[in-house]
């Protein structure tokens, strides 16, 4: 078993960005560094007029298609100052025996020596919303690859980044994440099934096989059309998913403590057990993170309510529901009808959206399935 896991994780070789594929050791690592770190620095504005019209057209599109809101009750619970029992019960929640961050500190550090370190991490979380800043060795990070299977292993983007983080970091945003966990489902359509407490994956394939079967029984035109994101969770702009935040009504506290996860994160990534130089992250939400998939699926909503609200892209009715779209996190499976107008118009929409974003759709491995066309 353990040979079978080592084959897989070992990288024998891999194919740089000029198509070289390198073979030794001191070119596989920079290879693989060269990578990462680029896609954790994409483009932004470099002047100070692009940077304004790019704040100002995120704030456009989120004010036309953000429409479900916290209440000020709710924004006012979650802004509450966290608190030892919140601490107390993420360490309960977390899973002992996992890979420690870059300190090398395991969970059961902190619950050896719970008396004396809760009291201390609480006055330094809440001492965030006076200016202090978490430090950036705390921020650090062990990239681990995991291979995708079925993909070229002599290619970079084969592999999935999971990020190996420090123990308190991660019980600090398993504490925000807890916070806001209940209320997601008020913020997130029904469309989403990805990473929102009381659904699954099964109510979307349910829903798409009736779907499907209604479709053809009626002899009604449908395409499906499944995209395929390219790094979706690490290319998130971090200016779209902050301005998110705050038009979905998250309070200034909640916005403060989760702008600390995002203030100086570094990473290195491991290499056959060798570890790359480190480097700055400047987008994303970094896999390994408890509050991650919470901020994706709300920095994507946007979007995916673009697709509803749109009269150019029509999906197939049953009832009074019009069904245009299915989501798991970033697995989309849109619902086709009227192709010749649908689809120019849906690729517009992905087209603004990760113009603002940084969602990436790779359209040739994205496919159509003609159900009743």
């Amino acid at each position: 078993m353990l040979r079978a896991r080592h084959s897989t994780t070992y990288i024998a070789k891999i194919r740089d960005t000029h198509g070289k594929t390198q073979h030794l050791p001191h070119r596989i690592l920079p290879t693989i560094r060269s990578y990462f770190a680029t896609l954790y620095d994409l483009p932004t504005p470099e002047t100070d007029a692009g940077r304004t019209l790019h704040s100002q057209k995120i704030h456009a599109y989120l004010s036309q298609h953000v429409s479900r809101r916290l209440t000020p009750e709710t924004a006012l619970l979650l802004d509450a100052p966290l608190t030892i029992e919140e601490l107390s019960d993420a360490v309960k929640a977390s899973k002992t025996g996992k890979c420690p961050g870059p300190d090398g500190l395991p969970l059961q550090y902190y619950k050896r020596f719970a008396k004396i370190l809760y009291p201390r991490f609480l006055v330094a979380f809440n001492a965030i919303l006076e200016g202090h800043t978490i430090p950036s060795q705390t921020q650090a990070a062990n990239i681990s690859l995991i291979p995708k299977e079925g993909k070229d292993a002599e290619r970079c983007d084969s592999y999935r980044p999971i990020s190996l983080l420090n123990c308190d970091l991660k019980l600090y945003a398993k504490i925000l994440a807890t916070r806001l966990t209940p209320y997601v489902p008020g913020l997130i359509h029904q469309d989403q099934v990805g990473f929102v407490a009381g659904r699954e994956a099964r109510d979307n394939t349910i829903r798409a096989l009736t779907i499907m079967h209604r479709a053809t029984r009626q002899r009604e035109g449908l395409l499906l059309l499944s995209t395929d994101a390219e790094k979706a969770f690490d290319r998130v702009n971090w200016e779209f998913l902050f301005a998110t935040l705050s038009q979905v009504g998250l309070g200034p506290n909640l916005c403060t403590w989760i702008r600390a996860l995002y203030s100086d994160p570094t990473a290195r990534v491991c290499v056959n057990g060798i570890y790359t130089e480190p480097f700055k992250i400047r987008n994303g939400t970094r896999q390994g993170c408890p509050l991650s998939p919470l901020l994706f699926i709300l920095a994507l909503e946007p979007f995916l309510s673009s697709v509803r609200a749109s009269p150019d892209i029509r999906g197939i009715r049953t009832g009074r529901t019009e069904h245009r779209v299915a989501a798991f996190a970033d697995d989309l499976l849109f619902f086709v009808t009227y192709p010749e107008t649908t689809l120019p118009n849906l690729l517009k929409a992905f087209e603004v959206y990760g113009n603002l974003s940084n969602l990436k759709i790779k359209f040739a491995k994205s496919f159509l399935l003609n159900v009743s066309m």
